[in-house]
């Protein structure tokens, strides 16, 4: 019988230190999705438009940069965002069982 306690109490633990993982997680998730957001450009022209001010350059590289850059920041922002759900749902698991 004792032995049987003492699993349980040690699975607690266990879970416990999980979910503080999986805390700790979350908010470094949600920190990373804050930032690139916050890095990448708006769809809108903004004040492009109303000034018609534009930065074309010449080359091929140049002018798709951006465009990469933005593919790369919008697949970052949703792996994330991914993650973050996943964690999400484990905490909800762990929060059940506990």
């Amino acid at each position: 019988m004792l032995n049987v306690l003492s699993f349980f109490v040690d699975s607690a633990y266990v879970v416990f230190g999980v979910r503080i993982a999986l805390a700790a997680l979350m908010v470094i998730c949600s920190v990373f999705i804050i930032v690139v957001v916050l890095i990448q450009s708006s769809n809108s022209d903004g004040m492009e438009a109303m000034t018609g001010a534009r930065s074309d350059n010449d080359s091929y590289y140049g002018k798709n940069a951006s465009q990469r850059k933005e593919h790369v920041l919008k697949v970052l922002t949703y792996i994330a965002a991914g993650v973050m759900a996943a964690v999400a749902i484990t905490f909800l698991v762990l929060s059940a069982i506990i």
